[in-house]
């Protein structure tokens, strides 16, 4: 039927079909370009620093059971070192012998889980996870651009992809690690929020929440959506006082008190099999880190840059830990990068990203910084940034219209990323 046939609503629904339809393909395209660019770079990277320098010296002491090199050839164990490191190797014991002590209980289950799946039908553990974590990385990113697209526009969205792959610690979103499955998870709830279909959020909200210890957190931008929006209905009230809702309370709300139950389920599991339903909290001390309340690591992280700043200028470092090529001065120095990232990251959100998702990355930075390591400030900072992705799309946001600027900005986060994944490759300390 030609569309002078139809009535202006059939047009209108076909109009929004079409859109829906190329905005589904431009995406689908940019983050399978984003994708192979962005892990090119990190094996590329990976592969040369293990040929070229070798693993640290501790690198046996962290992996006694080879989990992270399961096959017999020299080559194909550095072809797979840029996926598994560090807790790679609790994720890999976990997937093969369940929770074994209650230090194991921090690393929360799905992302395991699934790789017991692929090890149960005779795949390698490892690339099972490497296979689930950059499944998970390309849902990501095409669901990060239709997000961004829809709230912020087209031009933003491309630059907050980009700026995610790109990120310097984005490798772990490839790696044997449950960064890019929440985050797979994270924006799915919001993005079916955003489209009003409220039992898929929950859904996607509840997996979230066994796949990170501070996953319930995507309840945050969930609840101010269902309040506030953004939403794809338009809000049945349109003023009043700033805290007035804009939309009423209906059924579709008793979809929310299932966001805690991935949460809940995990914690059931380890009371029932374990006698010890709180053991993740307190499982923090096995890492030397102590509760300092919301944003408790900030004064700490300040005082450590400060001290790193003078000792390397001065030429007195201090060693992290044994073998570990980087100071404990640069580690602090670059942690507080880092975080300097995150600041300006919320900063550039303000007025330009919707409050829940500004609020989203305000709480899940709390819970970040909540716990301090008493020798590293900010351990592991570095890592949890790359998720909370409204600080990409404040970032891309401004930067928008400034071609010089997001140039100079891709190609310093894409030179950061080759040199962290070099540099973990061989196992030194990142996050």
């Amino acid at each position: 039927m030609p569309d002078s046939a139809l009535t202006a609503g059939d047009r209108t629904w076909l109009r929004l079909r079409r859109d829906s339809a190329t905005g589904d393909a431009a995406a689908t395209e940019l983050a399978w370009r984003a994708l192979w660019t962005s892990r090119a770079l990190v094996w590329a990277a990976g592969v040369i620093a293990l040929w070229a320098i070798g693993k640290t010296a501790r690198a046996t002491a962290l992996d006694p059971t080879r989990m992270t090199e399961p096959f017999h050839g020299a080559v194909a164990n550095v072809l797979v070192g840029p996926a598994a490191r560090w807790d790679s190797w609790w994720y890999l014991a976990i997937a093969h012998n369940a929770y074994f002590s209650r230090g194991s209980s921090a690393f929360f289950p799905l992302y395991p889980l699934l790789i017991r799946a692929g090890a149960n039908v005779g795949a390698s553990p490892l690339l099972t996870g490497a296979v689930v974590s950059l499944t998970s990385l390309v849902g990501a990113l095409y669901l990060l651009q239709r997000l961004t697209e829809r709230d912020l526009g087209e031009s933003v969205a491309r630059t907050t992809g980009l700026l995610c792959a790109f990120f310097p610690t984005a490798f772990f979103l490839s790696a044997v690690y449950p960064e890019s499955l929440y985050l797979l998870l994270s924006l799915g709830a919001v993005y079916a929020a955003r489209l009003d279909r409220w039992a898929v959020a929950a859904a996607l909200a509840a997996l979230a929440g066994a796949a990170r210890p501070n996953g319930v957190l995507i309840a945050v931008p969930l609840a101010i959506m269902y309040l506030y929006g953004p939403r794809a209905r338009p809000p049945e009230s349109a003023s009043g006082p700033w805290w007035r809702p804009r939309y009423r309370v209906g059924t579709s709300a008793l979809w929310l008190a299932l966001v805690p139950l991935g949460l809940v389920a995990y914690l059931a599991y380890l009371g029932v099999a374990h006698g010890d339903a709180l053991a993740p909290f307190g499982a923090q001390v096995f890492w030397d880190r102590h509760f300092a309340g919301p944003f408790g690591a900030v004064p700490a992280a300040i005082v450590a840059a400060a001290k790193g700043a003078y000792a390397l200028a001065a030429g007195h470092t201090h060693a992290l830990a044994v073998a570990e090529p980087l100071s404990a001065d640069s580690h602090a120095l670059l942690d507080f990068g880092f975080l300097a990232f995150a600041a300006g990251g919320v900063a550039a959100c303000w007025r330009r990203v919707p409050f829940a998702y500004v609020a989203y990355a305000v709480a899940m930075l709390a819970q970040s910084l909540a716990y301090p390591n008493s020798h590293e400030p900010l351990m592991a900072f570095p890592r949890y940034v790359v998720v909370i992705f409204p600080l990409f799309m404040g970032i891309a946001a401004r930067l928008d219209g400034r071609p010089r600027a997001r140039l100079v900005t891709l190609a310093a986060s894409g030179a950061g990323l080759a040199a962290l994944s070099g540099y973990w490759a061989i196992w030194g300390w990142v996050a």
